[in-house]
Parts: structure tokens; sequence; C-alpha cells
């Protein structure tokens, strides 16, 4: 349902963008544009459809590559004794699967990410192979994962929910 309401979102904010850049167009043919909701007699610049509606999603990714440093600098700064052993090599390499994530995500690789997320590191975190509206997957656990202390999982789990509904919005996940 909720992916379904994104999608609708975005077709929203597009049609509303398409409205206006129609609206600026036809002004623009009669050779008239609106100024402080006036209409004026002058040429209309050309508008570059492809800059209105690309300005979300540029947003949203670097929002995402932002949750991301911050999830970083988390798993940083946990402590060691609620990390499966040994808890330093899992840290570092829970760092190395998030910037490979970052990097997707900079490649627009959008759904990869996604699925690298969904798959290889919230289990990893939380014990859940749950999606970001905690649908289950599989069977629902992760038997192996790399973080012992349930209040760390709750505090991963939202932030990669986070995420998780980030890269949703970028692009819908089928």
């Amino acid at each position: 349902m909720k992916k379904n309401i994104l999608i609708n979102g975005k077709l929203i904010y597009f049609l509303t963008m398409l409205l206006a850049v129609l609206i600026v167009t036809s002004c623009s043919a009669n050779g008239n544009y609106v100024s402080n909701n006036v209409l004026e007699d002058n040429m209309v610049e050309d508008v570059n459809i492809d800059m209105v509606v690309e300005t979300q999603p540029t947003d949203v990714v670097g929002g995402v590559i932002s949750k991301i440093e911050d999830l970083i600098e988390f798993i940083i700064e946990s402590p060691e004794e609620c990390w499966r052993k040994p808890a330093q090599n899992r840290k570092n390499t829970m760092i190395n699967k998030l910037t490979s994530l970052q990097e997707l995500i900079s490649q627009e690789l959008f759904e990869e990410a996604y699925n690298k997320m969904l798959h290889d590191i919230k289990p990893k975190l939380t014990a859940l192979k749950t999606d970001e509206d905690e649908i289950p997957w599989g069977n629902g656990t992760f038997k192996q994962a790399w973080v012992v202390c349930e209040y760390l999982r709750d505090e991963f789990q939202v932030d990669c929910n986070a995420i998780l509904n980030d890269l949703a919005s970028i692009h819908p996940i089928d």
C-alpha cells in the first residue's frame, strides 16, 4: 500500500510539473508570461523539463547518502561488546558494505542498493528479514546477526528502514 502511495505521489508530482511547463509553454507561444500572478507581454526563456523533474530525486539521494554516513558513524561509535566476535572485524566489514551501498547509489543503481540493504545489511544489523514496512521475507528472522544487543538492533532497524524507504521512493521496487 505504501509503495502505491509513493508511486502515486511521484505521478502527482510529475503531472504537476508537466502542467506547469505546459502553462508556461502556452503563455510563451502567445508571447506572454506570468510574473507576480499577472500576465505580461514578454517572452519566456525555454524551460528544461529534465531539470525540473530531476530536482526531487537528487535531494532524496543526498539525504540517503547522509543517512548512510550517519549509520557508519553510529557503527564506529557502537560498543564492541554488542557485536559478535571478532567485533572490530565485523564492524569494519559492515562499514565496507555501507560504503559499497553509497557507491551503488552514486552510480544510480537504486534497485541493487535497495536489495543490498534489504538482503545483506539489514539482517546482519537487526536479526530481521523484513522490508521497510516490517513485512517479513523468508522466515522473517536471521539467526546469525552480527549485533547481539537488542537496544542496538532496534536503533539499527530504524536507520535501515529509513534508508530502505528513501531508496524505494527514488526507485519504486516491485
